[in-house]
């Protein structure tokens, strides 16, 4: 082999090898591998929900003060994290680490249905300017968007 061809077949083995690692890696993300993917991200979108639900829970426990503009940025935070979380269930997501019922994929719209009414239940907390609607409005959430979805949709932790 000249040195011409030898480097020719250099860059393409180096091209075809790159190739590959990157279907290995999409194959992975789409299964939620630890590369990322559906599963990864809505993880961390309900990570995220949580993190800013638990603030507001805690304003109607009484266990910090009520704050209408903490309110207002935790309820927007709180949607854009349901909002991502929603947009991460494609089909083939169901394959990984996950608790993700198989329902999900069978009854698309009902779960698209209850996750945009969990949505909608979060924008009323938006609006709670006092302690007591603030009550009412997570509760509604907690009860109507959260454990009713998960009481469907997820599968219980393993022991």
């Amino acid at each position: 082999m000249t040195g011409m061809k030898k480097r020719l077949a250099v860059a393409a083995f180096a091209t075809g090898m790159v190739a590959m690692a990157g279907m290995v890696m999409a194959s992975g993300m789409m299964k939620g591998g630890a590369e990322g993917g559906p599963i990864a991200e809505r993880k961390m979108a309900m990570k995220e929900a949580k993190k800013n639900f638990k603030p507001l829970v805690g304003m109607v426990k009484g266990e910090m003060a009520f704050d209408a503009a903490a309110v207002k940025a935790h309820a927007k935070a709180l949607m854009a994290a349901l909002e991502k979380a929603k947009a991460n269930f494609p089909e083939g997501s169901d394959k990984g680490e996950t608790r993700a019922k198989p329902e999900i994929w069978l009854m698309k719209d009902e779960f698209n249905a209850l996750f945009d009414k969990a949505i909608t239940l979060a924008g009323k907390i938006e609006g709670a300017d006092t302690k007591e609607k603030l009550a009412k409005a997570v509760m509604a959430l907690g009860n109507d968007g959260c454990k009713a979805c998960h009481k469907e949709y997820r599968l219980p932790k393993k022991m």
